[in-house]
């Protein structure tokens, strides 16, 4: 079983796009991302963001470096930032440049400083179900021989029958199909607390084509609505 847990700077960290979700029911904050991509042998993949505390204002990044081919954290790798409301003060990119201190020699160590974007990898068909059952083909070579990713996910409400559970929950696992073989990455009774569901963002290729990494939007609950949050998951194809 696979453990959960790219360069280019954004405005203002939680991007304030005041969004509403698809229900009309609550506000969504969408983290901003610092910097993402594969190493240069593309074993390894990075992905740092933050965002800003709509009551509070204080900042939280969190950044996630993940062995590809194990789908898991490298040790010390995926880290966020726990700040008290004395914090309010600081700046999202003071948040994020703290975490990309504490992994300064892990991030040299595997070639992480001269990242590799990897190749993003089209959508051509994309489909889902009351139950949160997501489906997407994404072009690898062939048109004929996509490559398939189901997510299925399961949620716990905080509010349960006779009773009450002091925070929501979700699980969720991709179950993969390429080349005549299936994979399934991540297990539907591993509740990951304070996550309401989550979404297929985008697919990419490492440079060497052999590896593939799902960005997987998290929605999380605030004060306020919601906070989309990423997700990373990852798989070989060869």
């Amino acid at each position: 079983m696979m453990k959960r847990f790219l360069l280019f700077p954004l405005s203002f960290a939680a991007i304030a796009l005041f969004l509403i979700d698809s229900a009309g029911l609550a506000t969504v904050f969408r983290t901003s991302r610092r910097l993402s991509g594969f190493s240069a042998d593309g074993l390894h993949y990075i992905y740092l963001e933050s965002y800003r505390n709509s009551v509070t204002e204080v900042p939280t990044a969190q950044i996630q470096i993940v062995d590809v081919m194990t789908n898991g954290c490298v040790r010390n790798g995926c880290l966020k930032t726990e700040y008290d409301r004395s914090s309010s003060n600081l700046s999202n990119q003071v948040a994020e440049n703290d975490l990309l201190k504490q992994t300064l020699e892990i991030r040299k160590t595997l070639g992480l400083n001269q990242l590799k974007l990897g190749i993003q990898l089209p959508i051509i068909s994309q489909s889902s179900k009351p139950d949160g059952t997501e489906t997407v083909q994404v072009r690898v070579d062939d048109p004929k021989q996509p490559l398939q990713i189901r997510l299925e996910q399961k949620y716990i409400s905080p509010v349960l029958p006779g009773g009450y559970s002091e925070v929501e929950r979700a699980s969720m696992r991709l179950v993969i199909n390429y080349n005549y073989r299936q994979l399934t990455i991540g297990d539907l009774t591993n509740y990951r607390d304070a996550v309401k569901k989550y979404s297929i963002r985008e697919v990419r290729l490492s440079p060497n084509k052999r590896n593939v990494v799902v960005l997987i939007d998290m929605v999380q609950p605030t004060y306020e609505g919601v906070v989309q949050t990423t997700f990373v998951q990852s798989f070989p194809i060869t």
